[in-house]
Protein backbone atom coordinates (compact mmCIF):
# COMPACT_ATOMS: atom_id res chain seq x y z
CA UNK A 1 0.00 0.00 0.00
CA UNK A 2 1.47 3.40 -1.24
CA UNK A 3 2.04 5.61 1.56
CA UNK A 4 -0.13 9.42 1.17
CA UNK A 5 1.79 12.55 2.18
CA UNK A 6 -0.01 14.47 4.35
CA UNK A 7 -0.14 17.86 1.84
CA UNK A 8 -0.79 15.35 -1.01
CA UNK A 9 -4.98 16.55 -0.09
CA UNK A 10 -6.49 19.68 1.59
CA UNK A 11 -7.60 17.99 4.89
CA UNK A 12 -4.31 16.22 5.46
CA UNK A 13 -2.63 19.76 5.14
CA UNK A 14 -5.01 21.25 7.86
CA UNK A 15 -4.21 18.82 9.80
CA UNK A 16 -0.32 18.94 9.60
CA UNK A 17 -0.99 22.94 10.08
CA UNK A 18 -3.30 22.59 13.59
CA UNK A 19 -0.10 22.53 15.50
CA UNK A 20 0.78 26.03 14.38
CA UNK A 21 3.94 23.79 12.57
CA UNK A 22 3.86 22.75 8.93
CA UNK A 23 6.17 19.93 9.22
CA UNK A 24 4.91 17.00 6.80
CA UNK A 25 4.98 14.13 9.63
CA UNK A 26 2.66 11.06 8.51
CA UNK A 27 0.69 9.42 11.40
CA UNK A 28 0.28 5.67 10.45
CA UNK A 29 -2.14 3.88 13.21
CA UNK A 30 -2.70 0.84 11.08
CA UNK A 31 -0.52 -1.18 13.80
CA UNK A 32 -2.81 -0.71 16.53
CA UNK A 33 -6.11 -1.98 17.42
CA UNK A 34 -7.40 -0.73 20.46
CA UNK A 35 -9.90 -3.11 21.58
CA UNK A 36 -6.47 -5.44 21.95
CA UNK A 37 -5.36 -3.45 24.62
CA UNK A 38 -5.89 -6.36 27.13
CA UNK A 39 -4.05 -8.62 24.70
CA UNK A 40 -1.03 -6.25 24.55
CA UNK A 41 -1.05 -6.05 28.25
CA UNK A 42 -1.75 -9.97 28.72
CA UNK A 43 1.90 -10.53 27.19
CA UNK A 44 3.70 -8.19 29.28
CA UNK A 45 2.13 -10.29 32.31
CA UNK A 46 4.98 -13.01 33.77
CA UNK A 47 4.59 -15.61 36.31
CA UNK A 48 5.86 -13.69 39.31
CA UNK A 49 3.14 -10.57 38.30
CA UNK A 50 0.43 -12.37 38.92
CA UNK A 51 1.46 -14.13 41.98
CA UNK A 52 2.41 -10.06 43.45
CA UNK A 53 -1.24 -9.45 42.41
CA UNK A 54 -2.71 -12.21 43.69
CA UNK A 55 -1.04 -11.73 46.75
CA UNK A 56 -1.67 -7.88 46.94
CA UNK A 57 -5.00 -8.51 46.63
CA UNK A 58 -5.69 -10.51 49.51
CA UNK A 59 -3.31 -9.04 51.91
CA UNK A 60 -6.27 -5.99 50.43
CA UNK A 61 -9.43 -7.42 51.57
CA UNK A 62 -11.56 -7.70 54.70
CA UNK A 63 -10.25 -11.30 55.34
CA UNK A 64 -6.15 -11.04 55.71
CA UNK A 65 -7.45 -8.64 58.62
CA UNK A 66 -9.76 -10.99 60.46
CA UNK A 67 -6.77 -13.89 59.42
CA UNK A 68 -4.46 -11.56 61.22
CA UNK A 69 -6.71 -10.76 64.19
CA UNK A 70 -7.60 -14.61 65.06
CA UNK A 71 -3.43 -15.18 64.60
CA UNK A 72 -2.54 -12.17 67.13
CA UNK A 73 -5.51 -13.21 69.30
CA UNK A 74 -4.08 -16.84 69.50
CA UNK A 75 -0.28 -15.95 69.84
CA UNK A 76 -0.79 -13.19 72.70
CA UNK A 77 -3.31 -15.80 74.57
CA UNK A 78 -0.57 -18.60 74.11
CA UNK A 79 2.14 -16.55 75.37
CA UNK A 80 0.35 -14.80 78.09
CA UNK A 81 -0.21 -18.27 79.17
CA UNK A 82 -4.12 -18.48 79.49
CA UNK A 83 -3.95 -21.47 77.98
CA UNK A 84 -1.27 -22.87 80.43
CA UNK A 85 2.24 -21.89 81.13
CA UNK A 86 3.57 -24.81 79.26
CA UNK A 87 2.31 -23.47 76.12
CA UNK A 88 4.18 -20.18 76.22
CA UNK A 89 7.17 -20.32 73.86
CA UNK A 90 7.08 -16.13 73.31
CA UNK A 91 7.60 -14.47 75.93
CA UNK A 92 5.86 -10.43 76.38
CA UNK A 93 7.01 -8.39 74.84
CA UNK A 94 6.82 -10.80 72.11
CA UNK A 95 9.76 -10.85 69.64
CA UNK A 96 9.54 -13.76 67.91
CA UNK A 97 5.72 -12.38 66.55
CA UNK A 98 7.39 -9.10 66.19
CA UNK A 99 10.12 -10.32 63.89
CA UNK A 100 7.65 -12.28 61.99
CA UNK A 101 5.23 -9.27 61.30
CA UNK A 102 8.07 -7.07 60.82
CA UNK A 103 9.08 -10.05 57.39
CA UNK A 104 5.62 -10.06 57.01
CA UNK A 105 5.65 -6.22 56.65
CA UNK A 106 8.90 -6.26 54.36
CA UNK A 107 7.23 -8.74 51.79
CA UNK A 108 3.59 -7.15 51.89
CA UNK A 109 5.34 -3.56 50.77
CA UNK A 110 7.59 -5.59 48.37
CA UNK A 111 4.12 -7.15 46.71
CA UNK A 112 2.63 -4.11 46.63
CA UNK A 113 5.21 -2.10 44.65
CA UNK A 114 5.45 -4.94 41.61
CA UNK A 115 1.09 -4.54 41.53
CA UNK A 116 1.70 -0.86 41.59
CA UNK A 117 4.50 -0.85 38.92
CA UNK A 118 2.30 -3.50 36.44
CA UNK A 119 -0.54 -0.95 37.01
CA UNK A 120 1.21 1.79 36.03
CA UNK A 121 2.59 0.21 33.03
CA UNK A 122 -1.52 -0.53 32.20
CA UNK A 123 -2.13 2.72 32.49
CA UNK A 124 0.46 4.18 30.75
CA UNK A 125 -0.75 1.12 27.71
CA UNK A 126 -4.23 2.38 28.20
CA UNK A 127 -2.89 6.17 27.64
CA UNK A 128 -0.97 5.03 24.05
CA UNK A 129 -3.87 3.92 22.90
CA UNK A 130 -5.99 6.64 24.12
CA UNK A 131 -4.04 8.74 22.03
CA UNK A 132 -3.94 6.73 19.02
CA UNK A 133 -7.60 6.55 19.07
CA UNK A 134 -7.99 10.36 19.87
CA UNK A 135 -5.70 10.92 16.85
CA UNK A 136 -7.26 8.66 14.70
CA UNK A 137 -10.88 10.40 15.23
CA UNK A 138 -8.95 13.82 14.72
CA UNK A 139 -7.90 12.78 11.60
CA UNK A 140 -11.13 11.20 10.23
CA UNK A 141 -13.23 14.25 12.01
CA UNK A 142 -11.05 16.60 10.08
CA UNK A 143 -11.41 14.65 6.72
CA UNK A 144 -15.15 14.33 7.04
CA UNK A 145 -15.31 18.00 8.01
CA UNK A 146 -13.24 19.05 4.74
CA UNK A 147 -15.24 17.09 2.76
CA UNK A 148 -18.61 18.88 4.26
CA UNK A 149 -16.57 22.32 3.48
CA UNK A 150 -16.02 23.12 7.02
CA UNK A 151 -13.71 25.80 7.65
CA UNK A 152 -11.13 23.11 9.57
CA UNK A 153 -8.76 25.92 10.81
CA UNK A 154 -12.08 28.06 12.40
CA UNK A 155 -13.39 24.63 14.02
CA UNK A 156 -9.50 24.13 15.29
CA UNK A 157 -9.09 27.80 16.77
CA UNK A 158 -12.23 27.56 18.26
CA UNK A 159 -10.74 23.86 19.88
CA UNK A 160 -7.64 25.67 20.80
CA UNK A 161 -9.36 28.10 22.69
CA UNK A 162 -11.91 26.33 24.45
CA UNK A 163 -9.23 24.03 25.89
CA UNK A 164 -7.01 26.80 27.04
CA UNK A 165 -10.03 27.95 29.05
CA UNK A 166 -10.86 25.51 30.39
CA UNK A 167 -6.85 24.67 31.89
CA UNK A 168 -7.41 27.92 33.70
CA UNK A 169 -10.30 26.59 35.79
Amino acid sequence: MSEVHPLDCEACAAIDALDGKIDGKIYNLDHWNVRNERRHFASLLEREDLVADRITKFAGSLNFIYIHAIWFGIWVALNAGLFGVSLKFDEFPFGLLTMIVSLEAIFLATFVMVSQNRQSARADLRAQVDFEANLQSLIWTVHVGHALNIDVKHVGDLCKAAIEESRKN
